[in-house]
């Protein structure tokens, strides 16, 4: 089953002197239920376009979108709200925590806006902070913890309302080596024992080589695309020779970590 479709999705942008930029071109994507795929390519091949549009922070100017079988672009204000919070997990660069909240707090966000009764919101908490190995870090403000904790507090935060799918945008592009590994390994332990269904945008081969398939984008149109086989190492390498191939500017290149 299909959690994310898209068909000849297309975005073009105006200037003030009508000169049209399209930043996406006829882009045909599918993650089924359970898969975990990277989006990769060069600054300015529209990954970040891409994103938007399936975190329905903006609209196509062509094509469809559908998540779960509904499609964002046409419900209103409100109903766009309500599925944003319901069906999508949101994990970005720089963590998005409350510094006014407590880890616990932070994580639970979603459940309380919900109206979830925290007899059923403990329930929930205690098997994800557990398997995130934070629950040690619960009372414990944003301030206090590293880098690597935050971002698995996001994660958990991300993931505790069991959204249809989780969107990850450069997750480990403020974290050290040790912190993106644990990191990395985190989502995959969500996506082979919860089930999580994963998109991860990033421009880093090592995390990308945690994922079963990479999507990679030039000039706003799929390029080509690998999954991983047996071997990580080897996934890693296949990685790095696309985006040899696909040249220009990867952001800063990630050499394989330790």
């Amino acid at each position: 089953m299909s959690v994310l479709k898209t068909t000849g999705l297309g975005k073009v942008y105006g200037s003030t002197k009508n000169v049209l930029y399209t930043a996406l071109k006829d882009v045909d994507i599918e993650v089924e239920k359970g898969e975990f795929v990277g989006v990769m390519g060069p600054s300015g091949s529209g990954k970040t376009t891409l994103l938007n549009i399936l975190a329905t922070i903006d609209k196509p100017s062509s094509g469809k979108l559908e998540i779960n079988g509904i499609d964002p672009t046409v419900l209103n204000d409100h109903k766009l709200a309500l599925f944003r919070r319901r069906e999508l997990g949101f994990v970005f660069q720089d963590f998005n925590l409350l510094d006014a909240l407590s880890v616990k707090e932070n994580i639970i966000l979603p459940l309380v806006m919900e109206g979830m009764k925290p007899k059923k919101i403990e329930e929930r908490l205690k098997p994800i902070v557990e398997m995130l190995q934070i629950e040690q870090l619960l009372n414990k403000r944003t301030y206090e913890i590293s880098g690597g904790q935050k971002q698995r507090t996001a994660i958990a935060r991300a993931i505790i309302h069991e959204p249809s799918l989780l969107l990850a945008d450069e997750l480990t592009g403020n974290l050290d080596s040790k912190s993106a590994k644990d990191v990395m390994d985190t989502l995959k332990k969500m996506n082979e024992e919860l089930g999580a269904t994963i998109l991860m945008v990033t421009h880093d081969p090592f995390s990308a080589s945690y994922c079963q398939r990479i999507i990679f984008i030039k000039d706003g149109q799929p390029f080509t695309q690998i999954n991983r086989g047996s071997s990580r190492q080897v996934f890693f390498q296949q990685i790095l020779d696309v985006q040899s191939m696909l040249g220009g500017d990867f952001d800063d290149l990630s050499f394989p970590r330790a």
